[in-house]
C-alpha cells in the first residue's frame, strides 16, 4: 500500500515538473523567442534542474512540439472552418485577415523567431501541419470570387500573400499600419486582381 502511495505521488511530482517545464518554456518562446530559451533558462523559470528537462524533453523538437502543442490550446489560431459559413468572398476574407493579424501581433516573437528552426530534425511533421492549415486557409478564402481562369493564379498568390506572416509584419512593423488596416489594404488588393479588367 506504501509503495504504490509513493509511486502515484512520485507519477503526480514528474507530471507536474513536465508542466512546468512546457510553461516555461512557452512563457520564454513568447518573450525572447525560442532560439533565446536555452534549456538552463528554462531549468530556472520552472524551478528544476537542468538534468530534469533533459529527462522529460531528450532533445529540441520534443520540448519543441510540446510548447507548440501547449500555446495552441492556450490561443488557438483562427478556424478557417468558421469562415467557410460567410458567403460573400470579400467578406470572408476581411473577416478571416481581421482574426488572423492579432493573432500575428500576439504570437509575432515565437514566429519571427521560426526560420532558426527551419532543417531542426524532428520538426519536419510541424512544418507540414503548418503548410497544411496555410494551403487549407488560402483554399477557403480563394472560393466564391467570380474570377476569369487565366487571373486564377495571380488570385491565389495574392490570398497567400495576404495571410502570411511576413506580409503582416511588413505592413505593421515597417509600414506602421494597424492590424485593420493591414487587413483592409490586402483585402483591396485581392479585390482589384478579382474585378475584371
Amino acid at each position: 500500500m506504501a509503495r504504490r502511495y509513493r509511486l502515484k505521488a512520485r507519477a503526480a511530482r514528474q507530471d507536474d515538473n513536465r508542466r512546468r517545464i512546457v510553461e516555461a518554456t512557452y512563457q520564454l518562446h513568447m518573450t525572447i523567442g525560442p532560439s533565446r530559451a536555452t534549456m538552463s533558462a528554462i531549468a530556472r523559470l520552472a524551478g528544476v534542474k537542468r538534468p530534469t528537462v533533459q529527462r522529460h524533453f531528450p532533445d529540441l523538437s520534443t520540448l519543441f512540439m510540446a510548447c507548440s502543442l501547449h500555446g495552441m490550446q492556450l490561443d488557438p489560431p483562427p478556424d478557417a472552418a468558421a469562415w467557410q459559413r460567410i458567403a460573400d468572398p470579400r467578406q470572408r476574407l476581411v473577416t478571416a485577415l481581421c482574426e488572423l493579424y492579432p493573432f500575428y501581433r500576439r504570437n509575432r516573437t515565437v514566429w519571427s523567431d521560426m526560420p532558426n528552426f527551419f532543417g531542426v530534425p524532428g520538426l519536419e511533421a510541424l512544418w507540414a501541419a503548418a503548410g497544411q492549415q496555410r494551403d487549407w486557409q488560402r483554399d477557403v478564402l480563394a472560393s466564391g470570387w467570380e474570377i476569369p481562369d487565366d487571373r486564377r493564379e495571380s488570385m491565389l498568390a495574392a490570398i497567400g500573400h495576404a495571410i502570411d506572416f511576413w506580409a503582416w509584419r511588413s505592413l505593421t512593423e515597417s509600414q506602421g499600419l494597424d492590424d485593420e488596416k493591414a487587413a483592409l489594404l490586402m483585402t483591396d488588393m485581392v479585390v482589384g486582381i478579382a474585378r475584371p479588367g
